[in-house]
Order: structure tokens, then sequence, then C-alpha cells
């Protein structure tokens, strides 16, 4: 059996945490000044490299032609009474989804047909190829690739919402559901208004051209539907977590791959937030056998988004495949529902463990000083727990009446990506949480199973971890967080395996190239995967999933470049999940270990998004101590005068080396 005894390891030197910066306080700021404000005019020019554009649709009539294919009895049923419909509950297993959580972002067109497994496991690769010309199929009709019931069931929801919320209906056509939890739903809708009546700028950022992101900053070409996501959340969900998540996706406006806040507004109880609709696959439909550069740009994606977010002092704590929006037919993927995310503040357990908290310097804390505990105790506590474990079964487990103090922390998370700090009840948590739970991800894609860990509750949860790692090092990491961990399991050996032997033992075909699959990227787009002999030229085209016209064959993998990226990810995994928190890779760390830092690109700090108040204009923007509105001091043009402009969240954002929108070079300010 199994315990982890907890012991509370108070210092006579309180830990300093660093004040409060301008960023957090930037909390306060009311739930309701997300609204859009109208467009004052100007023009919107496209993008032809922009991944935000879509796919090339064909025409409408061939569309009907599909569908009538592939559902005969496919009719749109009339409307039906505005009756309010129970919100459905979740198809798939708890262990895949967090407590109380939204199932979203799943692209309806793939849907659970295309994850399905048959009953050997394996994906049903004739779904698979059925469904790869759904790409192209009009978003705006995506409900008709439904069935009967699950159309007329969403249609109900659909004219409950409207009723309910009837300032939705002129700025929002909604017109299929992406995804339904217990605290809230999900629906596709077209923006009615992108184009002549919404400034934009806000929430689309600055990006440049050059940056990952910049399609997140790309605008939509004239005349063309523009798609959001209409999140409703339900009643159930208690007033301050609302505040929460609305307040932190205000903040999180302009980081990276990570889904932008457009607006939000409340009708009586009903909170309904608008965010850009991003298309995407479900995990499972790609995580065996998406090429290794399409898993770099995964991971890129992630990184990017971890490092803005944890910038401005959120841990999002809930990073799992369904929570990452990636199409792995362009490489491009956003980090969604920000439900159960939370600021970084000083923990009620403050000193209790042996690691500071987040500090710019160490983002992750780091072990405090010997000085700053009872050495002694906790060698005694060490002691004692090695003891305890080397007794027979009869004589471990709980304490009959246990006196212990109750140990209290933010638990919130999805059983099996759960970090070791967050089972031990760190009261001093960092985004290291996050990053463990990329690691989960990337296990995924190498052993090539889905899901790995599977515990009903905490301790199950401790033992799966400590039966890979092993006895010592769960010890080591439970006593950074002053806790004891003692098991007399015989499968939890003293020294475990490291992540390295854990995969190669789950895939022993790990370093074997998977084949060359022209639906995902890069093979779907212009770049290629490790070079290769080019196609023939006497090849038949093929079908290319991102566009009308044909595919060339992608090219051969090279056996020796994938073998050296299989070396480099086993390295990323055991960096980013190292058990200890301090010792984990950060994001800008791992964006540049050799796994994901690509060569050919600029470093990744010339793309980083400054939160407000940083970069090289940072001096020249502040907050309204009184109103707690963001502001920036701005030249008046021709004249020698500053003067100071009221922003929106989302506005005033510095990256890289460059200043903000607001004091660029031919403003007057230059900066070196």
């Amino acid at each position: 059996m199994a315990t982890a005894t907890f012991f509370s390891q108070h210092s006579s030197n309180p830990l300093e945490v660093p004040s409060s910066d301008a960023r957090n306080k930037a909390y306060r700021r009311q739930l309701m000044r997300t609204r859009n404000v109208p467009k004052d005019g100007g023009g919107y020019f496209p993008s032809s490299d922009d991944p935000s554009n879509g796919y090339n649709v064909p025409d409408l009539d061939q569309y009907h032609s599909h569908i009538a294919q592939l559902y005969p009895d496919a009719r749109r049923p009339a409307a039906s009474a505005t009756s309010r419909v129970p919100p459905m509950q979740p198809a798939f297993s708890d262990d895949m989804f967090s407590d109380d959580e939204l199932i979203n972002g799943q692209d309806e067109d793939f849907g659970d047909e295309l994850g399905d497994e048959d009953a050997d496991g394996e994906i049903d690769e004739d779904l698979l190829d059925d469904h790869a010309g759904h790409a192209e199929t009009d978003e705006e009709l995506s409900i008709y690739l439904k069935p009967r019931e699950e159309r007329e069931e969403i249609e109900e929801e659909i004219a409950d919402l409207e009723a309910t919320v009837p300032q939705l209906t002129p700025d929002y056509k909604i017109v299929d559901r992406l995804g339904t939890g217990t605290f809230s739903s999900v629906y596709k809708a077209v923006d009615l208004g992108y184009h002549d009546r919404w400034d934009n700028a806000p929430w689309q950022g600055y990006h440049p051209p050059f940056s990952s992101a910049y399609s997140q900053s790309a605008t939509r070409p004239w005349g063309s539907k523009v798609f959001v996501a209409v999140k409703r959340i339900y009643v159930t969900s208690g007033p301050e977590r609302i505040r929460n998540e609305i307040s932190i996706m205000e903040d999180c406006r302009g980081c990276r791959h990570a889904s932008q806040l457009i607006t939000a507004f409340r009708q009586r109880d009903q909170v309904v937030a608008i965010m850009p609709y991003h298309r995407n696959i479900d995990f499972r439909g790609y995580f065996r056998v998406l090429p290794m550069d399409g898993i770099k740009a995964y991971f890129r994606c992630m990184f990017r988004a971890l490092r803005d977010v944890h910038a401005r002092a959120i841990i999002h704590r809930d990073v799992k495949p369904a929570n990452f929006l990636f199409d792995p037919r362009t490489g491009v993927g956003t980090l969604c529902d920000f439900g159960l995310a939370c600021r970084v503040e000083r923990g009620p357990t403050l000193g209790a463990c042996l690691h500071t908290g987040p500090t710019p310097d160490f983002p992750h804390g780091r072990v405090r000083p010997r000085g700053d505990f009872d050495v002694d105790h906790v060698k005694r506590m060490q002691k004692e727990g090695r003891l305890k474990s080397s007794l027979p079964s009869e004589r471990v487990g709980y304490p009959e009446k246990d006196t212990r103090p109750i140990s209290k922390a933010n638990r919130a998370g999805t059983r099996g990506f759960r970090a070791p700090e967050v089972l031990f009840k760190c009261g001093e948590q960092t985004g290291a949480i996050d990053i463990w739970s990329a690691g989960m991800i990337l296990l995924f894609f190498l052993t090539r199973k889905f899901p790995l860990f599977h515990s009903s509750d905490d301790m199950e949860a401790l033992m799966e971890i400590a039966t890979i790692i092993g006895k010592k090092r769960m010890e080591k990491t439970a006593t950074l967080h002053s806790r004891v961990f003692q098991t007399n399991v015989p499968s939890v050996t003293p020294e475990g395996m490291t992540w390295r032997e854990f995969v190669e033992r789950q895939n022993p075909d790990l370093r074997t190239p998977p084949e060359p699959d022209p639906r995902f990227y890069p093979h779907a787009s212009s770049s290629r995967s490790h070079a290769g002999p080019p196609p023939s030229s006497s090849s038949p085209p093929r079908y290319s999933p991102s566009g009308s016209s044909p595919a060339p064959e992608p090219p051969a993998v090279d056996a020796e470049a994938y073998a050296a990226d299989v070396e480099q990810a086993l390295d990323f995994v055991e960096r980013v999940m190292h058990p200890e928190s301090t010792q984990r890779m950060n994001p800008r760390q791992a964006l540049a270990h050799p796994f994901l830092h690509d060569p050919d690109e600029s470093d990744d700090d010339d793309f980083f998004p400054h939160p407000f108040g940083e970069g090289v204009c940072g001096d020249l923007h502040f907050i309204d101590e009184e109103t707690d509105e963001l502001c920036v001091r701005v030249k008046v043009p021709g004249e020698n005068q500053v003067v100071v402009r009221r922003i929106s969240a989302g506005e005033g954002t510095a990256i890289g080396n460059q200043p903000c929108e607001f004091h660029r070079e031919e403003d007057g300010y230059v900066f070196s």
C-alpha cells in the first residue's frame, strides 16, 4: 500500500516575493470593458499566406452533392421550439477531460467518427481517407454533416440561445455547435460586422509577418465570411469563476497561439464570450501518424503560448490535447479554455515548501537556502518515511485518527496531466505545472498511446509516476514540497527508469520513420519535412487537403535525420518532465532546445510580446490608479507635446526589441 505523508515546515524567514507590478493590477478591470467598439473606417487588405483565411471552398452545388452522397436523407429541419435543452454530457471517459470542464474545440467536420478506434485499438484509416476532403466543405454548413437527431438538438439549443440573449442576433449568425460541457457550451457563428462595424485591432494584435502568430493579426479578405466561437457560460458557473476567466483572457490579448477574447457581454444571468474560431482535428485522429515536423510545429505553438501566458503571471492549469486546437494540415495550434486558469499569487502555505516562488530569473522558483528551514526536521521525517516504507503491508496505511493539519492547495486540472507538485498539494505552484502537462502530450506522440495514465485519485496518480521515476526521485520531489512519500509496493523500485526508457518500452518502433502522409503538415503545405528525393515526374498527382490543386508526392523521410529528431525529443521529454518543478525547463528554454529550435528562424525573443508596461517603451505605459485603465503617453504629431491616451486590452504591446504601435520611430520616438 502507498501513502503520502504531509508535514508542515514553517520557516522563521518568510519567503520574499516581489510585489505585484502594473500588469498584475489589470485583473481588477471591469468585466464588461471588453466590448467591441465601432470601426472608424479604413480598409482591410487580404493576406494570401494567412492560414486564418481557411481553405479553398468548392462551389456550393458541388458541396450539396457531396452532402447528398454522405447523407441521402439530409434536410434542414424546421426550427424547433425555444425550450431549454439540458447540456449534453461528455461522450468520452471522464479521465480524458478535466473536472467540470468544457469539451470544446473539436472540428465537427472530423468529429468523433474520425477519431474513433476500431476493436483492435487502431485508427480506422478508411475513415481518414473518406473524410480527407472535408477540409474544403463550407464551414457555415458543417451542421449538415451530423446525424439528423443531433442536428435537431443543436438547432433547439441555438434557438434557445438567440431567444435568451437577443443582442447576439444582430451581430452574429450561429450556425453550429462546437462542444458542450457542465459549465458552458461553444457554438460556431458568422461575425456579421467584422468588415465594417468593429475595430478588431485590439484582439488581433500586431504580430509581425515573420512571426508564427502573424495569422492572428492578419485581417481577413474583404467580403469573406469570418467565423467566431460563441461561448455560452451557464449559471452553474459561479460569478467569481466567470469574472476570473474573462479577466485572464483579457490580459492574454496579444499572446501568441492563445485564444483571444473578442468581446463579452451579459444578459441577466447569461454570460457570453466571443472568440476567434480555429479549425482543428480531434487529437486521436493524428497523434499516431503526424510527421515529426508536424509534432515540432505543435509544440512550438504550445510553448510560445505558454511563454506569453506565463510572462503575464498566469498559469493555464489545464493543458491537454482537448484544450489545444491544432490543425495538422497547417501546423497552427491555439491554446484555449482558460476556465481553470489562475494568477501566480502568494499561496496559503507561504514559506512551507522548500522552494521559492517564481521570479523573473527563476520562473519556476529555486531551492531555498538551507538556513531558511529546519534541516534536521526534514532529515528526521525522511528517515521515518523510509522506515515505514520497509514495513509489511499490514503495518502500512492511513492513520485511523488523522490529527495532521489539513493541507489545502489548488488541485484544478485533468486527471493524468497533473504535475507532482499539484498531487503533493504544493501551495506555491508555478507555470511548471503547465510544462509537465505539455510533456505528457509529447509522450502520447512518442509512445503512440493515449491516454497513458489512468488514475482515480491523487494517490494512484503519484503511484503511477513513482512506478516510472522510482522511489528515490519521488521521495526527493516530496521533500521539495515539505512532504514525505511512503510506499512498500514492490513495483515501485528504488531507481525506477528514465522517461527515455519508458518511451522505448512502450514503443519498440520509435526510431522507425513513418510513411509520409500528404494530409498532414508539412506535406499539406508548401514546406517539406526532412530532405529526401523529389517526387518522380511520372507519379500521379495526389489530392491536397489544404487546397483544390493536387499536391506532389511527399518526399521520403531521411532515416538518419528522423533518428536525430527522436533523440532530441527524448532529451526534451526528460527536461520538461523532471519531477522537481524547480528543475523543469521553462517555455523560453524549451523553445531554444534543439528539438524545437529552427536554425533557419530568428530567435523567439524577437517575436515575444511583452506584458503591458514592459519592453523598450515600457516607461511610457502605465495603469491609472483610480480607474485601472491602461494608458500610454504619446506625442502629438507635429507638436512638442505629450498627451495621455487610454487604450484597450491588447493594445500597446511591445514585441521583441521593437516599441509598441503607439511609439514607433515615425512618431518621434527612437529606441535603441
